[in-house]
């Protein structure tokens, strides 16, 4: 059973979608924005490894462009283990686990799950 207000997204379904023309074309459409460019995390600049990191997955399929931030893949990964190392963070969701991320790293700490 689900989060109330989360999406349930199955792995096949986002690798599928991740590889998938509709969402290289809504990954094109953020870069030649006039969003942030840069690593939301770390502010690495960008660099051809970034992530575009879904905030929620929720609108997978039909995302705005604000539900999309930068993150260069160290950041990433540490978003991830947070939100999977602890139900806690499961239920606060996706875009609660990148915002502490970047909190501890604006602050030099390091996550420890």
């Amino acid at each position: 059973m689900g989060v109330p207000g989360k999406a349930v997204v199955s792995k096949a379904d986002y690798a599928s979608y991740i590889n998938s023309p509709a969402w290289k074309a809504t990954r094109n459409r953020y870069w030649a924005s006039k969003l942030p460019t840069e690593c939301y995390v770390c502010q690495a600049a960008r660099h051809p490894g970034m992530h575009l990191h879904h905030r929620t997955y929720k609108n997978l399929g039909a995302e705005r462009l604000m539900d999309l931030v930068p993150v260069c893949q160290p950041c990433h990964d540490e978003i991830h283990q947070l939100h999977r190392s602890d139900p806690a963070w499961k239920h606060k969701g996706l875009w609660a686990a990148t915002k502490r991320v970047r909190k501890l790293r604006s602050s030099g700490k390091k996550n420890r799950p």
